[in-house]
């Protein structure tokens, strides 16, 4: 799988997961307005409950009225002969009214009890749609966490994958890298310097017999010049891999080559150690080493540092700091865009990851850099 796929599910996982925060908001907005449509319908059965309660009082008190009413109209009725006509006449406009008033107060009665109902009713069914509303958003606010925490660990994977595939290519291409330069090394140097070897000793065997004295002086040239070429052979071997790391480790190797490196560079360089010296497996050895050797030589190349240490502290990991008080480098950008890698960050960054190690490096323009790597004792699997 290439960048671009993993470029593309990212976008499709955020697609997804934005589709599920807008449903998410959706179902939200809508349980708020259930639940302020349910507020407003409790004040409203606040105020049908209050009317209700009045017309009840006022039914009950107007039935009594009423009937009392009535019971007057039927006595003065009964003495019509002997009651006056008014006295009759305001008994029964009393008791009519009276009876006008009851009906109407019981229809009112009917209609607020019949409005109270049917807000009830409604009050239930808001309230089941909030508590369902919050229970789905719960669902799936736990559904969203869960998505977003597997997509982003299958993306994380594949971006894994895709790192890893990219080691075994950098590795190749350091090698061939390696190769290279190795073989410009010995061109321009021993291979230069044996050619030179070779004209010069020509050149004595011509003068040997005519002038003595000055084959002599040249054979002191050759003599010298085949010392020079034997210690840059040396020197490229030291490079390829340092002698000392199976004879004497890495802590003492590491010492020695700081010690010519600060005297060859005129950099300031403290070495330190923590922890009680001990072997490690070769390829936590070699690993250590080609990592101070880098940082080394990118301090010395980029950083216009003046003082750098290299400390080493043996506990259950190994720690190796490297700091230096150079001008610094924006990491963040050096380890994310392989196009910036000029420091071989990214370099050691595989040769740590290889052996289940951590790497940190802390860059702060202006104000220097420094390097962490933690690598266990002990290596795990045969594959390494």
């Amino acid at each position: 799988m290439g960048k671009m796929d993993i470029g593309l599910l990212e976008k499709i996982t955020e697609q997804v997961i934005e589709s599920i925060e807008k449903g998410k908001q959706e179902i939200f907005d809508i349980s708020e307005t259930a639940r302020q449509e349910v507020n407003k319908v409790k004040q409203v059965l606040n105020i049908i409950d209050d009317e209700t309660k009045n017309i009840i009082e006022l039914v009950d008190k107007t039935e009594l009225l009423e009937r009392k009413a009535r019971i007057r109209l039927m006595e003065v009725s009964k003495n019509f002969s002997i009651q006056n006509q008014d006295i009759i006449q305001k008994a029964y406009d009393t008791a009519h009214q009276l009876k006008v008033d009851l009906i109407l107060y019981r229809q009112k009665e009917k209609n607020l009890v019949e409005k109270r109902n049917e807000l009830q009713i409604r009050l239930k069914g808001l309230e089941k749609m909030v508590e369902k509303s919050e229970h789905l958003i719960n669902h799936v606010s736990v559904a969203l966490d869960y998505l977003m925490t597997n997509l982003k660990s299958v993306s994380d994977q594949l971006i894994d994958y895709q790192q890893q595939k990219n080691v075994g290519y950098r590795i190749i291409q350091a090698q061939e890298t390696e190769r290279k330069r190795v073989a410009r090394d010995i061109h321009d140097g021993p291979a230069q310097s044996i050619a030179d070897v070779i004209i010069n000793t020509e050149f004595v065997e011509k003068v040997m017999s005519v002038n003595p004295v000055q084959a002599r002086e040249e054979l002191g040239n050759i003599k010298s010049k085949v010392r020079e070429t034997l210690q840059e052979i040396r020197r490229i071997i030291h490079q390829l891999r340092p002698m000392g790391l199976d004879d004497l480790g890495l802590i003492p190797t590491l010492q020695r080559y700081c010690e010519d490196f600060a005297e060859k560079n005129h950099l300031q360089v403290e070495f330190v150690v923590f922890g009680k010296e001990k072997r490690f497996e070769n390829l936590i050895e070699v690993t250590l080493f080609r990592i101070v050797q880098e940082a080394l030589q990118n301090i010395y190349k980029h950083s216009k540092a003046t003082k750098t240490m290299v400390k080493i502290e043996i506990e259950k990991n190994i720690t190796v700091m490297i700091k230096d008080n150079g001008k610094g480098f924006d990491a963040d950008r050096v380890l994310t865009d392989v196009k910036a890698e000029k420091y071989g960050i990214l370099g050691m960054k595989e040769r740590v990851d290889l052996l289940k190690g951590d790497f940190e490096v802390n860059s702060v323009e202006g104000r220097g850099t420094t390097i962490v790597v933690r690598i266990p004792q002990h290596l795990e699997g045969e594959d390494l």
